[in-house]
């Protein structure tokens, strides 16, 4: 348990190896490297290790956005293990993969943020994204595994509720009877596996309505041809992504990039994903799991339960991401604290990537091959300028951002790529 200690009348916490200190109000104000003495705290030695929690949080964000149209209306899909993302004619956004079943009576006042699915066979109704999260109690653990972080969890109710409900957003402002064509992908190492029930998933005819904030329900009879699907390895999205501008025009580096022995590594939430070319062929798929952002929640989990007994799940702490702070309880006395989260996070994060960039240095030769280095994902985004100081020695190597050509997050790399990719083979025709 953390212990407090006043040195020269300002209040001082040693916790977990670090000093936390407060203001006369009782307002946390720095968050320092514990020294070997009290003095060193206050001799300008102080390394401010704080960091921005909310920034760990997966995102729920709707832009609108125009993007080159074509014969077909083209909706790239990221189904993701932490979020869903759209990228489309009109926009594009993003909201986290959790859905949960609710009672009509429930919802008397709408949120601005609610995102709510019904589905039109059954009656049933869903909440999704933060709204739902934030029914999430600290300790909750009805949601299973298998619904939420599983790899094959195509065939799971929730994540057709999650694709629909995407699809049916992007779908708001079509206004003509073109065709939909859905662009979307996989981990490197699942996708020629798991590709056919993927596309079962997309394409199983679906009658349900939305709504999304204050605006009105809507509703959707959808029946997407299989034909009419296609899947590509996820981090190729970010490739094409780098290679092809907003116009739907390769860049005129794309040649180079291609040409000159290319590696893609897109970290996501549950994956690590690693897809080279080397002479223009593919060199590398691989996907390593637990090597991402959900590795890196549940290990500052565990060690808030080590440190504070408290058990605190992935899905609820994400709530605690957008404030920095847990709760902690002392039962004893009754009494509750609001305890800062960051420097449990950055510890947790520094071990995990670690442990990530010397699984990566195993996969790829420790990268002696390759000329031009691709970091996207949502950990990606997180680690880049962590990868950058790893490996600032290798001058022969140029790392490229995912989001190079657009000024989006790097979550929307893939997606991004998917769309400008299919816009780009469709106009071929």
């Amino acid at each position: 348990m953390p212990t407090s200690f006043y040195y020269f009348g300002v209040r001082l916490r040693k916790w977990n190896g670090f000093l936390v200190r407060y203001n006369q109000n009782n307002i946390l104000i720095h968050i320092a490297e514990r020294r070997k003495t009290r003095s060193a705290f206050f001799r300008g030695r102080r390394v401010n290790i704080r960091m921005d929690t909310k920034a760990f949080r997966t995102r729920q964000e709707f832009h609108h956005e125009e993007h080159p149209g074509g014969k077909e209306f083209i909706i790239a899909l990221d189904a993701g293990y932490s979020s869903i993302k759209a990228y489309y004619e009109n926009g594009f956004f993003a909201f986290p993969s959790y859905a949960r079943k609710i009672d009509n009576s429930m919802l008397q006042l709408f949120n601005k943020k609610d995102i709510l699915y019904r589905d039109l066979e059954t009656k049933e109704m869903y909440i999704l994204g933060y709204s739902a999260q934030d029914m999430i109690s600290s300790t909750e653990t009805n949601d299973t595994y298998s619904e939420s972080y599983a790899r094959k969890r195509y065939g799971a109710k929730t994540f057709k509720i999650l694709c629909n409900t995407a699809l049916g957003i992007a779908l708001e402002r079509k206004n003509d009877d073109r065709e939909i064509f859905i662009q979307t992908g996989l981990p490197s190492s699942y996708e020629e596996a798991d590709k056919p029930d993927l596309i079962k998933a997309l394409s199983k005819p679906s009658h349900f309505e939305i709504k999304v904030g204050e605006r009105p329900w809507k509703e959707f009879d959808l029946a997407i041809k299989p034909e009419n699907i296609d899947v590509m390895p996820q981090p190729a999205g970010s490739l094409y992504s780098v290679l092809i501008n907003n116009k739907g025009a390769y860049m005129p580096g794309a040649r180079d990039i291609l040409f000159g022995n290319c590696l893609v590594m897109d970290i996501g939430f549950g994956t690590f994903d690693f897809y080279g070319i080397k002479g223009r062929a593919i060199a590398c798929k691989e996907s390593t799991d637990e090597m991402g952002m959900r590795r890196v929640l549940q290990s500052t989990c565990k060690k808030i339960m080590s440190n504070y007994s408290e058990d605190v799940r992935i899905n609820a702490l994400q709530r605690n991401l957008s404030t920095g702070f847990f709760t902690h309880l002392n039962e004893d006395e009754m009494k509750t604290e609001d305890v800062p989260l960051s420097p449990l996070l950055e510890e947790a994060n520094q071990e995990i990537f670690e442990e990530a960039m010397e699984k990566a240095r195993g996969i790829t030769s420790s990268f002696r091959d390759y000329k031009y280095l691709i970091i996207t994902g949502g950990t990606g985004a997180a680690w880049i300028d962590k990868i950058r100081e790893y490996l600032k020695g290798m001058h022969t190597l140029q790392i490229i951002p995912g989001n190079v050509n657009d000024n989006n997050s790097m979550i929307y790399s893939n997606v991004r790529g998917y769309y400008l990719y299919r816009y780009a083979a469709n106009k071929k025709k």
